[in-house]
């Protein structure tokens, strides 16, 4: 009677990855993302090696060899991460100190990108001010860039989401931000006003959509008209007209009614 080969059961792979630990020996070669350099001076190169970084896939590579080091069980994304980095190297257990030539990071992804956040609020907004375009489009492009390239990638305790990661104040203040782009530039020029028929349709019309996109961070704030304009800040001439146009868009009958329920 032939006896059959028991076969080891293995561990299903965890669904998310688990806990790391970011401490390091001192012969661990670490980088500092932000070159010693503070966040609040140097905030456009690092958004743009941070988004460069995150779709190439090296912080989820970083995590995939911490993981191993540490001797946790590797997600299925990790697990591919890492054959990816292994694939030309039979050696597979060598330690890897250094991918293409650059150490590891200091600390976690979300914690890099939680220094960054903060510095792309523009508080308050005023229309008539000259803003840097990675300051009006960071958030967009830093939201696409997590939600197609950071799943994968640990979270901390009690966070959902990658984009969860950054606080829920910070979140919506820059979501607010972006709808206040609708009106961005009023001031800056003579013509540029809504005085001007053409510019008053188009410019109330984003505006209004954008705060129907996002009603969820209208709400969070308890905004209404008035504070409302307490935090986009349009030329003195333009107040009267955006709080009028925004009362007969959206059926408005005080300025201390609440914003999200006209919604």
């Amino acid at each position: 009677m032939s006896k059959k080969k028991k076969r080891k059961k293995q561990r299903p792979r965890p669904e998310r990855p688990l806990p790391l630990k970011w401490e390091f020996d001192p012969d661990i070669p670490t980088e500092d993302f932000f070159g010693g350099q503070s966040s609040d001076t140097a905030w456009s190169e690092p958004l743009e090696d941070f988004i460069f970084i995150m779709e190439r896939g090296e912080f989820l590579v970083w995590e995939a060899v911490m993981a191993r080091e540490q001797g946790l069980r590797l997600t299925g994304q990790q697990r591919a991460a890492w054959n990816r980095l292994v694939s030309f190297d039979d050696a597979e257990d060598d330690r890897i100190l250094y991918i293409n030539g650059v150490s590891r990071p200091s600390e976690p992804w979300y914690a890099i990108l939680n220094k960054l956040v903060p510095h792309l609020r523009i508080e308050p907004f005023r229309t008539f001010d000259m803003h840097y375009e990675e300051q009006c489009e960071g958030w967009h492009r830093l939201v696409q860039c997590l939600n197609e390239h950071a799943h994968g990638l640990s979270l901390p305790d009690g966070v959902a989401s990658p984009v969860e990661v950054v606080p829920a104040e910070v979140r919506h203040a820059l979501w607010l931000q972006d709808c206040f782009d609708a009106l961005s530039g009023l001031g800056q020029e003579a013509e540029l006003t809504l005085e001007d028929d053409d510019q008053r349709q188009f410019r109330i019309d984003d505006f209004v959509n954008s705060l129907r996109e996002h009603k969820d961070s209208v709400r969070y704030f308890a905004l209404t008209l008035d504070s409302l304009l307490t935090k986009v800040i349009v030329p003195e001439r333009d107040r009267p007209i955006l709080i009028r146009a925004m009362q007969e868009e959206l059926g408005i009958r005080s300025t201390a009614d609440r914003l999200a329920d006209y919604l």
